[in-house]
């Protein structure tokens, strides 16, 4: 054992060649959703056998179950997966968060820009039914008030919401959010939203397209009952 830090320490170090001999294999739920433009036309291999990949803008995508190496590859055809070395670069690759039963892969391809993926665990181990988790991809810090909750996202920041309350009712939350103007807090969106208590909800913040509206929201749920793949962590 006491050669372990020092056989770390090479592996570390090893030519690539040898660390990609045995590549860390994970099983998950890959759940998908596009921020600008859908994505389609795209293949994976989930670990039996090649598949469909897709992202829509209208909500989260149907649960991909996957088993494979951390890194997702993402390929412009089933024909490369049967290819020959050398293969072409992926059309888009990402690194799969480890032992996460669930994973949220948000999807961002506008016009002729590559497409970019970022992962985000959302095992259903660490929030429950009824609980919020906003996400703000705005350039700036947002007041949220949600129900009773009150709390602040700093640009670029998530975080997860509950409320006791929520795992078991169905009720109306009001809803507001404001940000700092010349030093004094300005709401700049308000709303009741309906909550159903067995569902998980994702709110994404981004900066508004008009002055009048400086933030845009977009408000998505996941049903974590769903069953995660057998085997999964």
């Amino acid at each position: 054992m006491r050669f372990l830090p020092l056989a770390l320490g090479f592996l570390a170090l090893a030519p690539p060649s040898i660390r990609a001999q045995e590549p860390e294999r994970i099983r998950t739920e890959v759940l998908t959703l596009a921020l600008d433009e859908p994505v389609a036309g795209l293949f994976f291999h989930n670990g039996k056998e090649v598949a469909v990949f897709q992202a829509n803008l209208t909500g989260l995508g149907q649960p991909l179950a996957y088993e494979g190496p951390r890194r997702l590859l993402l390929r412009a055809s089933e024909a490369e997966f049967a290819a020959k070395p050398p293969l072409p670069a992926p059309a888009a690759a990402v690194d799969l968060p480890p032992a996460a039963d669930r994973v949220l892969l948000l999807c961002l391809k506008s016009g002729k820009e590559p497409l970019k993926l970022k992962a985000y665990d959302i095992s259903t181990g660490k929030s429950a039914a009824g609980d919020y988790r906003f996400f703000n991809f705005s350039n700036q810090g947002i007041s949220v008030i949600l129900g009773d909750k009150r709390f602040a996202l700093p640009a670029g920041r998530d975080s997860i919401v509950s409320d006791l309350s929520w795992n078991k009712e169905t009720l109306d939350l009001p809803m507001q959010m404001a940000v700092v103007r010349e030093g004094k807090p300005k709401l700049v969106y308000s709303s009741v939203w309906g909550h159903r208590s067995g569902r998980r909800n994702f709110v994404f913040l981004f900066d508004g397209k008009q002055a009048a509206k400086p933030v845009g929201v977009y408000r998505f749920f996941d049903i974590p009952s769903a069953a995660a793949p057998d085997g999964a962590p």
